[in-house]
This record gives C-alpha cells, sequence and structure tokens, in this order.
C-alpha cells in the first residue's frame, strides 16, 4: 500500500502540494480510497481519503500501525566527497535507519559541504523523505548543520566511535561495548583520502575510539551504509 507523508491531527490527516499530487495524480487515488500516511516522527496509520482538492487531500485515519522502532539512535557523522555520493548516503542510510545525518568537512575533504548549505537542504530532505516512503518507515532522520570536524568531535555529550582504515584490531562492536553499550551512538566517517593523524589524535583526546570496518579499505559511501548496517 502506498505510503504518503502527512500533516497528521487528532483524527484527520491532510496532503498538501507534492504529495497531494503524488496521491490524486500520479497514483490516480479516489475519495474512498485506503491509503496509508506518515508523519515523520513514527506514526504511521491506516486511513481513507475523504476529500480530493487540488493540491490537497484530505481523509480520515482508521487506525494506527504496529512500528518496530530501531534499537540504536545512531548519527551519522560522514565527509561526503561528491553531491551524488552525500545522496546516495541519505538515501541508503535513511533506508537502513540513520536517526540524524551531520555532514562534515575534514582536512582531506574534497567536496564543499558547508557551501550554500541551505540551498541544498530541500533536495536532501526529498531524498530522505523519498527513501523512507521506499522501505516504509514512518521515521524520517533529520539532517543537522554542516560543521568542521573539529567542531563536532569536540562535543561529547554523546558516545562516538571514528572508523580509521589504519585501525586492524579494534571492531565496531568492541567499540560499542567499550561505550558501555549506549541508546545514542555518533559514528564518525572520513572522507576518499581518509582522516589525518591529527584528526585521530584530536578523536582520541575527546573519547573517541578508533574502530575498523573490516579487512578491506571501503569507498567512502559504502564505509557509511556498512557502518550503519552492522549496527542496526
Amino acid at each position: 500500500m502506498p505510503q504518503y507523508f502527512a500533516d497528521i491531527k487528532e483524527t484527520e490527516f491532510f496532503l498538501l502540494d507534492d504529495e497531494a499530487h503524488h496521491a490524486a495524480v500520479v497514483q490516480r487515488h479516489k475519495e474512498g480510497d485506503n491509503i496509508l500516511v506518515f508523519d515523520g516522527s513514527g506514526r504511521q496509520y491506516d486511513a481513507r481519503i475523504d476529500k480530493i482538492q487540488k493540491n490537497f487531500v484530505r481523509g480520515t485515519l482508521l487506525k494506527p500501525r504496529y512500528v518496530r522502532r530501531v534499537s540504536l539512535e545512531i548519527t551519522l557523522c560522514f565527509v561526503p566527497n561528491s553531491r551524488v555520493g552525500l545522496e546516495e548516503t541519505l538515501d541508503k542510510c535513511t533506508q537502513l535507519g540513520v536517526s540524524f545525518f551531520q555532514p562534515i568537512s575534514s582536512a582531506r575533504s574534497e567536496y564543499d559541504v558547508l557551501k550554500k548549505y541551505q540551498d541544498k537542504l530541500p533536495r536532501w530532505q526529498q531524498i530522505m523523505l523519498s527513501a523512507c516512503k521506499q522501505c516504509n518507515t514512518p521515521f524520517l532522520p533529520k539532517i543537522l548543520p554542516p560543521a568542521p570536524f573539529s567542531q563536532i568531535i569536540s562535543d561529547e555529550k554523546i558516545s562516538s566511535l571514528i572508523a580509521y582504515e589504519a585501525e586492524q584490531t579494534h571492531t565496531l562492536s568492541w567499540g560499542v561495548q567499550q561505550l558501555g553499550n549506549p541508546k545514542q551512538l555518533r559514528v564518525f566517517i572520513g572522507p576518499a583520502g581518509g582522516w589525518s593523524e591529527e584528526e585521530i589524535s584530536l578523536a582520541a583526546t575527546h573519547r573517541t575510539p578508533a574502530v575498523t570496518l573490516g579487512v578491506n579499505i571501503l569507498r567512502a559511501e559504502t564505509a557509511c551504509m556498512a557502518a550503519c548496517a552492522k549496527m542496526l
């Protein structure tokens, strides 16, 4: 059953603009049709369309769906290598269940993620929304404002791990255990050129253990997906 991002009230839902167009024009739903709606916060309902107008759909919530939650809230702190790579990461890691995305810049960044961030945000949000609809999850991740690695790593409020290609012994599962199996975790994934030695030292200073993702050195986007898949 198609899933639509909706404004959910007590007993009703509303689809606006693109979502209304998708339901009424692309999918050709009619008044009386049953659909699935969600609000991005975890609420998901079986629902019925009552009224269709241009760029507006209104309906009734029928019953809530049981929603399975991830056991670990992950913030993926990653250094994008390109626009395509960033968008691929948002898509695939949303499907895996990441809760927050934190784009960062580093010493070896190849893509200026800080440039015109606000202009890029609507497209990023649309990519995540499409991924939610694709995999039928009611949880829409949030994108945090891009920032330099040195600024983000200095915040020790949330337990963190950093994937490092030179680390050969300590695995992700080891790192999670060392941190006391937290409910919230930040995972740092570096750029194509890897982290600098200074950045790894800075991470250690801020109590962020370095871990390995396996024997092979992974493409940055693959590393993001592998890390999330191993923990979710």
